[in-house]
């Protein structure tokens, strides 16, 4: 069921609407009443999630769209991305081992390590629309309670487990 209080965020894929993202989680913290902590796991998963869209999820110049949805749930908040971007899904993909040194150090898979590792949950699904990704996160110290928007199933499945850093 849609409620007022659930936020939404509507952007193009384009590299010059992050700070829109920014300002959006800054809102999202403030009408959450969300603890720093939270707000700022909330604020890097989302950067690091839309960053990768923009960047690699449109080939040959397309410009995309990309709509986040937030709400809360019992003890949770819950945040949709859906995007229309070429299939890709980051609970699945394999990620680089860790360095032994910086010197072994590669780029790639750093920022979905991040994201996995600050998610409480992690949900990919590829609809004809194209990836919608279901991020839970736990530990609400303060807040009111909202329920999921309409059309929009709660996030009580199991996740891809949590990966250590």
């Amino acid at each position: 069921m849609a409620t007022e209080s659930s936020l939404e965020l509507v952007i193009h894929a384009r590299i010059e609407h992050q700070p829109d993202l920014a300002h959006w989680v800054e809102k999202l913290a403030v009408e959450f009443l969300l603890p720093q902590s939270l707000s700022h796991r909330i604020d890097l998963c989302l950067t690091e999630l839309v960053s990768n869209v923009i960047s690699y999820g449109y080939p040959e110049g397309k410009i995309g769209t990309v709509r986040i949805r937030c709400w809360r749930e019992p003890e949770q908040i819950v945040i949709r991305l859906d995007d229309d971007a070429i299939p890709f899904d980051p609970t699945s993909c394999a990620l680089p081992g860790l360095p032994s040194s910086l010197d072994d150090a590669t780029s790639g898979g750093r920022g979905i390590r991040l994201v996995r590792h600050f998610t409480d949950e992690l949900h990919h699904v590829r609809t004809a629309e194209g990836n919608q990704l279901t991020l839970v996160f736990r530990s609400l110290d303060t807040g009111t309670h909202l329920s999921a928007p309409e059309g929009t199933a709660s996030a009580e499945t199991p996740k891809a487990t949590r990966q250590p850093l």
